[in-house]
């Protein structure tokens, strides 16, 4: 019987392709693996380091400076308290790893949101004025704040909360004073069906 030499080599050229489309899958699957935890792994860093003695320590000189007896301290561009610098600055290093891609958007939402956003809303003149003379240090902030105020509006609509109520300078009181008094400790935050939003941020994204 005559070998039909063209349909063998058909049969073992498609039996190459398919191995190779395995492989590649596998590779694909395997490359997200490790993605996902590398991501887990900075995310943890990241925390470690916002929860350590010296990141605290940042933490409540900036309550301290934001907070006197009568409540919330005024301030202006032309002297923004010191000490907000290196808290912002933690927060524009989260946004920069998410830009690059080693940190998720949403695990960071998850772990830092109740975090960050009051700092921000009260220092949103400082990061967003055309007239500071640190707008363009924090753009990636910006964005990243944008792009959580979005998950939250999503996880709120769900819940059926007020999704445009702001942070009014009793709760940005509220976390100062927290930070005052749990000395950096963690915490399981309820969110809360008037979650925070601000509707002023409407920029579009960058």
């Amino acid at each position: 019987m005559m070998i039909n030499w063209v349909a063998v080599e058909a049969i073992a050229n498609a039996g190459l392709v398919m191995s190779s489309v395995g492989a590649i899958s596998y590779a694909g699957l395997q490359l997200r693996h490790e993605r996902d935890y590398r991501s887990v792994a900075n995310l943890e860093k990241q925390l470690s380091f916002f929860l350590s003695e010296a990141f605290v320590g940042a933490r409540r000189r900036l309550a301290e400076a934001r907070l006197d007896e009568s409540g919330l301290r005024a301030w202006s561009l032309d002297d923004p308290p010191v000490s907000v610098f290196e808290v912002l600055d933690f927060y524009e290093h989260l946004s920069l790893l998410v830009k690059k891609g080693h940190l998720e958007l949403y695990d960071v939402w998850h772990t830092f949101y109740e975090w960050a956003q009051p700092v921000y809303v009260d220092m949103q003149e400082l990061i967003e004025s055309e007239h500071s003379s640190y707008s363009d240090h924090y753009n990636y902030l910006q964005r990243m704040m944008r792009q959580m105020d979005e998950i939250q509006l999503k996880k709120m609509e769900k819940q059926k909360g007020n999704h445009w109520a702001l942070w009014t300078p009793e709760r940005i009181i509220e976390h100062y004073r927290y930070e005052l008094e749990a000395g950096g400790r963690p915490r399981r935050v309820r969110r809360r069906s008037e979650t925070t939003v601000t509707a002023t941020r409407d920029k579009t994204n960058a």
